[in-house]
């Protein structure tokens, strides 16, 4: 199991099911928000990339200012052409001119441009998702969406330490994101080498919810890193059977 590229992939991948995860809802389908998901497991987990942006076009055409929908066809539109990334940030752009303040607009943004490669620009759009989340932060101490965003961005910029006590916040606040911020939270600690944190985080998350694959595919990288082979096995092969493919 190659660990550091594992790592590194399970990041990306819990960042953009977090995006998507706060549009969620437990009802019914056909909504936008049952689309999304829908994309979400064609792109990542079938590589169906044109069938993906079908489902996401469905939820674009319920929501057609979802951010969180525009950020995941910058995605697929990426695999498949740059272009079309090109187009989609030019939506996300107006987005911005109609609502300068609309933090998940900016860290789609951030998204979109390092996918990119525009590294710089990206990571001023980050900062500035930061900046209105902790002004979102300092009016209500009690917004865990905001706790959990800023989190995210500062993950995303590498800034580990800081994003650990706000994904913490997340969790203590019982915000309903808290399963991806245990996870989340177990990501930083593995990257830090502290892999008996990690793997308690993981475990934390996966009480939370059992049918995420890549909390198992974390608590597997814990495992190993740990000398837990036949554990790291099992939860490998729990992650496969969710869907995870490697």
């Amino acid at each position: 199991m190659r660990s550091r590229y594992m790592i590194a992939r399970t990041g990306v991948a819990l960042f953009l099911a977090v995006l998507s995860a706060l549009s969620l809802t437990a009802s019914a389908s056909e909504t936008a928000a049952y689309w999304l998901e829908k994309g979400d497991s064609l792109l990542f987990q079938n590589g169906s990339e044109q069938d993906a942006l079908i489902a996401y076009q469905k939820a674009l055409d319920i929501e057609p200012h979802n951010e969180s929908i525009l950020l995941q066809m910058s995605v697929a539109y990426d695999i498949l052409s740059v272009g079309k990334a090109v187009e989609a940030l030019g939506i996300i752009e107006t987005k911005l001119e109609q609502n300068p303040q609309d933090a998940l607009s900016w860290q789609a943004k951030s998204v979109a441009l390092h996918l990119l490669r525009e590294t710089d620009e990206a990571n001023k759009s980050a900062e500035k998702a930061i900046e209105i989340y902790d002004q979102e932060i300092q009016k209500d101490l009690t917004n865990g969406t905001a706790w959990f965003y800023k989190a995210e961005n500062l993950a995303n910029r590498y800034r580990l330490t800081d994003a650990l006590p706000a994904y913490e916040k997340v969790i203590e606040l019982d915000h309903p994101m808290k399963k991806y911020a245990w996870a989340s939270k177990g990501a930083i600690l593995q990257i830090l080498g502290q892999y008996n944190g990690s793997l308690a985080a993981y475990d934390k998350a996966l009480e939370l919810d059992p049918e995420k694959a890549l909390f198992w595919l974390g608590r597997a990288i814990a495992c190993q890193e740990m000398g837990l082979d036949a554990e790291a096995e099992i939860a490998l092969n729990k992650a496969r059977e969710l869907g995870y493919e490697y």
